[in-house]
Protein backbone atom coordinates (compact mmCIF):
# COMPACT_ATOMS: atom_id res chain seq x y z
CA UNK A 1 0.00 0.00 0.00
CA UNK A 2 1.40 3.49 -0.59
CA UNK A 3 2.90 5.46 1.98
CA UNK A 4 1.78 8.85 0.44
CA UNK A 5 -1.16 10.00 1.40
CA UNK A 6 -2.03 12.86 -0.38
CA UNK A 7 -1.90 10.58 -3.26
CA UNK A 8 -4.09 8.24 -0.94
CA UNK A 9 -6.43 10.68 0.24
CA UNK A 10 -7.46 11.86 -3.41
CA UNK A 11 -7.91 8.52 -4.51
CA UNK A 12 -9.76 6.42 -1.95
CA UNK A 13 -11.85 9.53 -0.35
CA UNK A 14 -11.05 8.72 3.11
CA UNK A 15 -8.28 10.08 5.88
CA UNK A 16 -6.47 6.67 6.53
CA UNK A 17 -3.98 5.92 3.79
CA UNK A 18 -4.62 2.43 4.79
CA UNK A 19 -6.46 0.10 2.85
CA UNK A 20 -8.72 -1.99 5.36
CA UNK A 21 -8.39 -3.02 8.95
CA UNK A 22 -11.47 -1.15 9.50
CA UNK A 23 -11.71 -2.25 13.38
CA UNK A 24 -8.23 -0.71 14.47
CA UNK A 25 -9.14 2.48 12.51
CA UNK A 26 -12.54 3.00 14.09
CA UNK A 27 -10.74 1.93 17.71
CA UNK A 28 -7.93 5.14 16.63
CA UNK A 29 -10.39 7.29 15.68
CA UNK A 30 -12.39 6.69 18.81
CA UNK A 31 -9.07 7.26 21.00
CA UNK A 32 -8.75 10.89 19.09
CA UNK A 33 -11.91 11.78 19.54
CA UNK A 34 -12.04 11.80 22.92
CA UNK A 35 -8.89 11.62 23.48
CA UNK A 36 -7.80 8.87 25.16
CA UNK A 37 -4.61 7.80 22.58
CA UNK A 38 -2.47 5.23 24.72
CA UNK A 39 1.18 6.92 25.32
CA UNK A 40 2.35 3.28 23.01
CA UNK A 41 1.24 0.82 20.53
CA UNK A 42 2.67 -2.18 19.63
CA UNK A 43 1.55 -2.75 15.86
CA UNK A 44 1.73 -6.64 15.17
CA UNK A 45 1.37 -8.34 11.57
CA UNK A 46 3.08 -9.92 8.84
CA UNK A 47 5.32 -8.37 6.37
CA UNK A 48 3.88 -5.64 3.96
CA UNK A 49 -0.07 -5.77 5.89
CA UNK A 50 0.52 -1.83 6.42
CA UNK A 51 2.05 -1.28 9.98
CA UNK A 52 4.28 1.40 8.40
CA UNK A 53 1.56 3.01 6.91
CA UNK A 54 -0.74 2.87 9.90
CA UNK A 55 2.17 4.03 12.01
CA UNK A 56 2.64 7.21 9.50
CA UNK A 57 -0.78 7.82 9.89
CA UNK A 58 -0.74 7.75 13.68
CA UNK A 59 1.96 10.48 13.63
CA UNK A 60 0.01 12.02 11.33
CA UNK A 61 -3.48 11.69 13.04
CA UNK A 62 -1.30 13.40 16.24
CA UNK A 63 0.26 16.46 14.92
CA UNK A 64 -2.31 16.99 12.38
CA UNK A 65 -3.81 20.90 12.04
CA UNK A 66 -7.60 20.01 11.11
CA UNK A 67 -10.44 19.18 12.82
CA UNK A 68 -10.87 15.82 11.83
CA UNK A 69 -7.13 14.04 11.35
CA UNK A 70 -5.29 12.81 9.38
CA UNK A 71 -5.84 15.18 6.91
CA UNK A 72 -3.12 14.01 4.89
CA UNK A 73 -3.08 17.68 3.75
CA UNK A 74 -1.97 20.12 6.32
CA UNK A 75 2.17 21.08 6.09
CA UNK A 76 2.27 18.20 9.34
CA UNK A 77 0.76 15.49 7.66
CA UNK A 78 2.67 16.12 4.39
CA UNK A 79 5.85 16.48 6.19
CA UNK A 80 5.26 13.70 8.24
CA UNK A 81 4.64 11.62 4.98
CA UNK A 82 8.18 13.10 3.22
CA UNK A 83 10.26 11.52 6.27
CA UNK A 84 10.79 15.55 6.83
CA UNK A 85 9.05 16.17 10.36
CA UNK A 86 11.47 17.04 12.93
CA UNK A 87 9.26 15.26 15.77
CA UNK A 88 8.60 12.15 14.20
CA UNK A 89 11.69 9.82 14.73
CA UNK A 90 12.23 6.43 13.48
CA UNK A 91 14.29 3.58 14.58
CA UNK A 92 14.86 0.06 12.07
CA UNK A 93 16.88 -2.93 12.68
CA UNK A 94 20.69 -2.84 11.78
CA UNK A 95 22.64 -5.76 10.24
CA UNK A 96 26.06 -6.61 11.49
CA UNK A 97 27.98 -9.25 9.89
CA UNK A 98 24.58 -11.34 9.21
CA UNK A 99 23.48 -10.38 12.75
CA UNK A 100 19.88 -8.22 12.90
CA UNK A 101 19.40 -6.24 15.71
CA UNK A 102 18.20 -2.59 17.21
CA UNK A 103 21.28 -1.39 19.25
CA UNK A 104 21.12 -0.09 23.12
CA UNK A 105 23.36 2.98 20.88
CA UNK A 106 20.20 3.30 18.69
CA UNK A 107 18.03 3.39 21.68
CA UNK A 108 20.05 5.66 23.94
CA UNK A 109 19.56 8.08 20.94
CA UNK A 110 16.23 7.90 20.74
CA UNK A 111 15.73 8.38 24.97
CA UNK A 112 17.78 11.57 24.24
CA UNK A 113 15.52 13.58 21.99
CA UNK A 114 12.12 11.69 23.23
CA UNK A 115 12.77 14.09 26.60
CA UNK A 116 13.04 17.56 24.15
CA UNK A 117 10.13 19.51 23.71
CA UNK A 118 8.33 18.87 20.21
CA UNK A 119 9.80 21.40 17.94
CA UNK A 120 7.68 21.73 14.77
CA UNK A 121 4.00 19.73 15.86
CA UNK A 122 2.26 18.94 19.12
CA UNK A 123 3.74 15.61 19.67
CA UNK A 124 7.38 13.57 19.55
CA UNK A 125 6.27 10.40 17.75
CA UNK A 126 8.76 7.54 18.25
CA UNK A 127 8.48 4.68 15.50
CA UNK A 128 10.44 1.79 16.59
CA UNK A 129 10.36 -0.48 12.97
CA UNK A 130 11.28 -4.25 13.80
CA UNK A 131 10.91 -4.58 17.67
CA UNK A 132 11.32 -8.18 17.95
CA UNK A 133 14.89 -7.38 16.90
CA UNK A 134 15.65 -5.13 20.17
CA UNK A 135 18.78 -6.49 21.71
CA UNK A 136 18.35 -7.10 25.59
CA UNK A 137 20.38 -4.00 27.13
CA UNK A 138 17.96 -1.99 24.09
CA UNK A 139 14.70 -3.57 25.34
CA UNK A 140 15.58 -2.84 28.92
CA UNK A 141 15.86 1.04 27.91
CA UNK A 142 12.71 0.95 25.89
CA UNK A 143 11.28 -0.40 28.72
CA UNK A 144 12.33 2.30 31.03
CA UNK A 145 10.67 4.74 28.35
CA UNK A 146 7.45 2.95 28.18
CA UNK A 147 7.12 3.04 32.07
CA UNK A 148 7.45 6.15 32.52
CA UNK A 149 6.28 8.19 29.21
CA UNK A 150 7.57 11.74 28.61
CA UNK A 151 4.87 14.05 27.63
CA UNK A 152 3.66 14.98 24.57
CA UNK A 153 5.15 11.01 22.69
CA UNK A 154 3.58 8.87 21.55
CA UNK A 155 5.91 5.68 20.83
CA UNK A 156 4.45 2.97 18.23
CA UNK A 157 6.36 -0.47 17.54
CA UNK A 158 5.91 -2.89 14.98
CA UNK A 159 6.51 -6.27 15.06
CA UNK A 160 5.66 -9.20 13.00
CA UNK A 161 4.89 -11.98 16.00
CA UNK A 162 3.62 -10.89 19.32
CA UNK A 163 5.94 -13.92 21.06
CA UNK A 164 9.06 -12.44 19.86
CA UNK A 165 8.79 -9.23 21.90
CA UNK A 166 9.49 -8.92 25.53
CA UNK A 167 6.03 -9.53 27.43
CA UNK A 168 7.02 -6.79 29.88
CA UNK A 169 7.19 -4.49 26.78
CA UNK A 170 3.77 -6.26 25.53
CA UNK A 171 2.26 -5.09 28.51
CA UNK A 172 3.51 -1.55 28.53
CA UNK A 173 1.46 -0.94 25.03
CA UNK A 174 -2.20 -1.17 23.44
CA UNK A 175 -1.94 -4.12 21.00
CA UNK A 176 -3.03 -3.76 17.81
CA UNK A 177 -3.42 -6.64 15.51
CA UNK A 178 -3.52 -6.38 11.40
CA UNK A 179 -3.95 -9.10 9.45
CA UNK A 180 -3.79 -9.82 6.03
CA UNK A 181 -7.01 -8.34 3.87
CA UNK A 182 -9.11 -10.85 2.48
CA UNK A 183 -8.12 -11.29 -1.32
CA UNK A 184 -11.62 -10.08 -2.31
CA UNK A 185 -11.22 -6.67 -0.52
CA UNK A 186 -7.18 -6.56 -2.13
CA UNK A 187 -8.57 -6.94 -5.72
CA UNK A 188 -11.99 -4.27 -4.87
CA UNK A 189 -9.25 -1.88 -3.66
CA UNK A 190 -6.62 -2.16 -6.80
CA UNK A 191 -9.81 -2.16 -9.25
CA UNK A 192 -11.66 1.20 -7.44
CA UNK A 193 -8.33 2.85 -6.09
CA UNK A 194 -6.02 2.14 -8.33
CA UNK A 195 -7.56 1.41 -11.48
CA UNK A 196 -6.01 -1.96 -12.00
CA UNK A 197 -7.60 -4.42 -14.31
Amino acid sequence: MPGSNSSSESKTGHRWSIIGHAPVIRLLDRALTTGHLAHAYLLIGPPHVGKSTLSINMAQAVNCQENAPPCGMCPQCRRIAQGQHADVQFLGVEEVSGHKSISIDSVRDLQRQAFLKPFEGRSRVIIIDGAEFLSDQAANAILKLLEEPPPQVLMILLATDTNLVLPTIQSRCHLLHLRPLPETQVMEALTTYWEVP
